[in-house]
């Protein structure tokens, strides 16, 4: 078994205990639960949603494409 594997065991089995010892311990586990849940998705959306992520620049580009061959594409009906 790795350290990590291991770890993971005893963490597990000490919040185990806890649960089976404190029934309070269950609904502060919830919580801390949600706040990991909450801090995880702002994360995310600072990382996604920033103007110098890849993401944004795809996005821009992608969209600038579209919007490019939309115009070439009215430009020559107009043309026509």
């Amino acid at each position: 078994m790795n350290p990590a594997s291991l770890t993971w065991l005893v963490v597990g089995g000490v919040l185990a205990y806890a649960v089976a010892v404190d029934p309070n311990v269950y609904h502060w586990l919830e919580l801390q639960v949600k706040v990991v849940k909450i801090w995880f998705k702002q994360q995310w959306f600072k990382l996604r949603y920033n103007p110098d992520s890849p993401w944004m620049l795809w996005e821009i580009d992608r969209s600038a494409d579209r919007i490019a061959k939309q115009l070439i594409i009215e430009r020559d009906k107009n043309n026509e």
